[in-house]
């Protein structure tokens, strides 16, 4: 396809990316990595289960300014926003960030998402930060996990679900908000 004319490459990645012709993103920008990374999070999670509903840089409140988060899926059975952060930010950014999530809640804007379940009550995703950086980040209305990776993600619920057999649900469950990762 490339030696017709037909796809544009870059060889500054290993391996080398393919682009559309008229693609509007430069071949040598920074959102490559971005786009890359968010590719490395879903090849992550097929591993596990592949994600369905999924939604590359989700604009869930349609406007700019409000949440952006970098994927919405839903993973085994739970809605997830995810957030992945290769760059260090402040802890005052990432707070106000969460605080975004905080207002879109409130909003109730939510409940009324495509891919809301139609036979029960809505749902408000939980919020995965991926970052090799631990933020003091805190909500008490909207479950924010913060992991390394989505191996991590699986093995701290897994370890979870180890404890709970005792007679307890396989379900984690965080302020009314139920994920099955088992």
């Amino acid at each position: 396809m490339y030696r017709l004319g037909l796809i544009e490459r870059t060889q500054q990645y290993s391996p080398t990316v393919y682009l559309p012709i008229d693609a509007k993103i430069k071949k040598n920008s920074q959102k490559i990595l971005h786009f890359l990374s968010i590719l490395g999070i879903y090849k992550q999670m097929c591993t596990y289960s592949a994600p369905t509903r999924v939604i590359v840089e989700d604009k869930p409140t349609g406007r700019k300014g409000g949440i952006e988060p970098d994927l919405f899926c839903i993973f085994k059975g739970s809605p997830f926003w995810i957030e992945i952060q290769r760059n260090q930010y402040s802890e005052q950014k990432m707070q106000a960030k969460i605080n975004l999530y905080e207002e879109f809640f409130f909003s109730d804007e939510w409940k009324a998402l495509h891919w809301q379940p139609e036979d029960r009550a809505a749902i408000f995703p939980s919020v995965i930060l991926i970052t090799p950086v631990r933020y003091a980040v805190s909500s008490e209305h909207i479950r924010i996990i913060q992991v390394t990776s989505i191996d991590e993600l699986m093995e701290k619920y897994r370890s979870s679900a180890k404890q709970q057999r005792g007679g307890r649900s396989r379900v984690s469950s965080s302020n009314g908000i139920k994920i099955n990762l088992t």
